[in-house]
């Protein structure tokens, strides 16, 4: 069987590592992988790499001007369905498009055309919205019946002049539905049946959780809370891009304020300007982007809460990685983080409420939540999760 992953990204970032780890998989079960991305850190076997520098910069640009992503590359996208030709798939298997370096709509009329069964990983709500890829925040549901007048038109990628989400959730969503052998998976149970309310409920909808590589996330000894002078002290792990979000400003200088001095706050992937706020506050060390995913498990491992304060997330691998580390999450109350966190292994909060943060904090500190760790593993293991991936291919193949 050959699958043809299509990503923005091969082998770095948590969805090319996802792909990586698919192919992985299937590979190890007599299966053939297939790749097609816009950048890479790596050579790829099985290959190809769709544009270059310049056609992206013009997809870029043709985005913000007409606020329709995923329309231009043409020519790129031309030049990749002739190497499709070539290697003929058994199955195509989308994970991110919206990067500025493919044509959706060519290349979903292409794999109708073809009749080859498609298989679309949801790590975000992009496919069946008109434009954005989490819309939680602004609280806004038009992406069920009909897009236009959007509130995130000038965010992610923003539209400088015009409002076309009505007419891309129209051309997105029809040209999706030409494709007879079509399966969304949500990586979450929650995005799942927000799909199911989309305009692509009539498409076979799944879950498939991300998996976690459970060998290195796991409960180990390691040097990190010493190399940073917290021995001893209370740890809270937190992720900058979160922590530094202006929704969150208040809420995390309350968190800090109220903490003492057996505690020390550890911020993962602060970039130079995340570093220089954090740095203003005694209890807190600011870490850069860590590349290292043994230095992240060490980092993991040596918490005794993460503190995840993300507002839209389809499912995030930090909560996963946290647990299967033995350190056990908080979360908001909010899309799909919630669902990865059990009463043993952490607690889920109303959005936004500092009060009932410092308070579960506390009561971790009082009284250190214990789980078996082994069972959550289980769970997250990628090796089982990607399985199930196997069997929707082999599933549709049949079909």
């Amino acid at each position: 069987m050959k699958v043809l992953q299509i990503n923005a990204v091969y082998g770095f970032k948590s969805t090319g590592v996802i792909v990586n780890d698919i192919a992985d998989t299937l590979e190890q079960n007599d299966g053939e992988g297939y790749f097609a991305y816009q950048s890479t850190c790596e050579p790829v076997k099985n290959g190809y790499k769709v544009g270059g520098k310049l056609g992206w910069k013009w997809h870029a640009l043709h985005a913000r001007i007409f606020g329709k992503q995923g329309y231009a590359s043409k020519l790129a996208t031309r030049k990749f369905l002739k190497w499709i030709d070539e290697i003929k798939p058994d199955i195509v298997h989308f994970h991110n498009l919206h990067s500025n370096y493919i044509n959706l709509n060519m290349l979903c009329d292409y794999l109708a055309k073809k009749e080859i069964p498609t298989v679309i990983t949801m790590h975000d709500c992009w496919y069946f919205t008109g434009k954005c890829s989490h819309y939680a925040a602004v609280k806004c549901d038009k992406w069920q019946t009909k897009c236009g007048n959007c509130p995130l038109n000038k965010a992610e990628v923003p539209s400088l002049f015009f409002d076309n989400t009505e007419k891309v959730l129209k051309d997105r969503t029809e040209h999706l539905l030409k494709i007879k052998n079509l399966t969304l998976i949500g990586c979450s149970q929650w995005i799942a049946n927000e799909a199911k309310k989309s305009r692509l409920q009539t498409a076979n909808i799944g879950v498939v959780y991300n998996g976690v590589d459970t060998e290195l996330f796991t409960p180990h000894e390691n040097g990190f809370r010493k190399e940073i002078d917290a021995e001893g002290k209370f740890l809270i792990l937190g992720m900058a891009d979160k922590w530094y979000a202006e929704k969150n400003r208040e809420i995390v200088e309350r968190l800090i304020a109220a903490q003492g001095e057996d505690t020390r706050i550890v911020i993962v992937g602060c970039k130079d300007e995340q570093k220089e706020y954090f740095e203003r506050f005694e209890k807190v060390t600011s870490v850069g982007y860590v590349t290292d995913r043994k230095r992240l498990s060490d980092i993991y491992a040596s918490a005794d809460v993460f503190v995840n304060l993300t507002r839209a997330d389809t499912l995030p691998t930090v909560n996963m990685e946290s647990i299967c580390c033995g350190t056990p999450v908080i979360t908001f109350d909010c899309c799909g983080s919630p669902e990865l966190v059990d009463k043993d292994s952490g607690y889920i909060i109303k959005e936004g409420d500092a009060e009932e943060l410092i308070t579960k904090i506390a009561e971790i500190k009082q009284a250190p939540l214990t789980f078996d760790v082994k069972e959550k593993q289980k769970k997250f293991d990628k090796n089982e999760c990607y399985k199930k991936y196997l069997e929707i291919y082999n599933g549709m193949i049949r079909e």
